[in-house]
């Protein structure tokens, strides 16, 4: 089977989340990806958050057992273990940025090029190169010093501001959503900029950042806000009008959709409260929205009187429609995620068998795979430094001097 990435190499420096995961969506594409990691290890793989070096013992031991998540963001790739801070170390990482296809990194603005590895030393050897930056804000500005992180993000973008109930206690996403689009955007950018040097055999640099990945999770809020004025408000549980939005039944929640405009009277009907439809609290899609808390429970309290089941036959006889809202548990067992492909099941040599999401993106004649499980620490140095022409011999003279870091036996 060809890939569609198949023969793409990618240098990977990024760390924590959301660079690696663009990497990640590389890799199950076909690409070859050697992440390149510090000797003591990412502190992720602990769980650890990253940039706490210096304050935590965030050195790995050999077969630790990773993370879940560092395992999922990391999938498929080489690794290879070395201190890019020495000259020995910066020698070998500069042979395989010559030859790379894409080179991804999460530092700060301006650290790459204090290590010798920014773009304009890259691209001297290699101007071919698709050179991708990830920050936190962005290369310029008045916060682009700062580190970043998906938390931060969601505060800076206004997401935490339009989160939770109306004077209720402020309320973040319970995932790193930010981090995630920032991954996608970050292999969107890649395959757009190979796309360019595919017509025109110009390589370049590219910049994605965290904070903008957060805005654009928010594109139809800010487009209702930039064009029109309206600013986005907290809505609690949904962002729709009441009725529209989950409710709690019998055995978990459910989701209705119908039930706004002329729609009230018939909805109350259907649920058994035909008194809130002339309710001068509820009668109209405005009062519902000033009053979404109260009509919130009370419909709570209408729907936990059946099941979900019992509330889709209903719905759907009267051609509307009312889902019920899965649990992890639920989603993992539905039909839908086995005709879609969308659990993934490798074995880690030291958890065994493990199981996470599959490709979301199916092409029907060039299909990506993720490529086996995440690597241990070190575990691809010494073939990698091999097809560079480093000799066994040497390749231990740089362990010895702690400039690398393998998982062959110690003696």
């Amino acid at each position: 089977m060809v890939y569609p990435l198949e023969g793409i190499k990618v240098l990977d420096f990024s760390i924590a989340v959301a660079a690696p995961f663009g990497g990640t969506m590389l890799a199950d594409m076909g690409a070859e990806i050697i992440k390149v990691e510090r000797v003591q290890g990412e502190a992720q793989r602990l769980g650890l958050p990253a940039g706490m070096d210096d304050v935590l013992d965030t050195k790995i031991a050999d077969g630790a057992a990773d993370t879940t998540s560092w395992m999922a963001f990391n999938r498929g790739k080489k690794d290879l273990a070395i201190d890019i801070r020495t000259e020995k170390g910066k020698e070998i990482v500069l042979k395989l940025a010559k030859e790379a296809d894409v080179v991804l990194q999460s530092f700060r603005p301006g650290v790459a090029d204090r290590l010798g590895v920014g773009y304009e030393a890259i691209s001297k050897i290699n101007p071919r190169v698709i050179y991708c930056s990830f920050s936190g804000y962005g290369e310029t500005g008045p916060v682009a010093h700062r580190a970043g992180g998906d938390m931060w993000s969601q505060a800076m973008s206004g997401i935490v501001s339009v989160m939770g109930y109306p004077g209720g206690a402020p309320q973040m996403m319970p995932f790193p959503a930010c981090d995630h689009v920032g991954g996608m955007l970050v292999a969107y950018a890649v395959m757009t900029a190979l796309f360019v040097r595919e017509r025109t055999g110009m390589g370049q640099a590219v910049t994605v950042n965290n904070l903008d990945a957060a805005l654009y999770m928010q594109y139809s809020g800010f487009a209702e806000y930039l064009t029109g004025g309206r600013m986005p408000y907290k809505s609690g549980r949904s962002y729709g009008t009441p009725p529209f939005g989950p409710f709690r039944a019998k055995d978990g929640d459910v989701l209705t959709i119908f039930g706004t405009g002329p729609m009230w009277p018939a909805f109350c009907k259907l649920v058994g409260v035909e008194h809130l439809a002339k309710d001068p609290r509820f009668e109209n899609d405005e009062v519902r929205r000033e009053n979404r808390e109260e009509i919130g429970r009370l419909l709570d309290e209408a729907f936990s009187k059946k099941t979900r089941v019992e509330w889709q036959q209903i719905f759907r006889e009267a051609k509307m429609r009312c889902d019920p809202c899965l649990t992890y548990e639920e989603v993992c067992a539905h039909p839908q995620m086995e005709a879609n492909e969308m659990i993934y099941t490798t074995n880690h040599p030291v958890r065994g068998e493990v199981k996470m999401l599959g490709l979301p993106v199916k092409l029907k004649k060039s299909p990506g795979h993720p490529q086996g499980p995440s690597p241990l620490l070190g575990e691809h140095t010494e073939e990698i430094l091999l097809k560079l022409g480093y000799t066994s011999e040497e390749i231990a003279d740089l362990e010895a001097e702690g400039i690398i870091r393998t998982t062959r036996k110690k003696a």
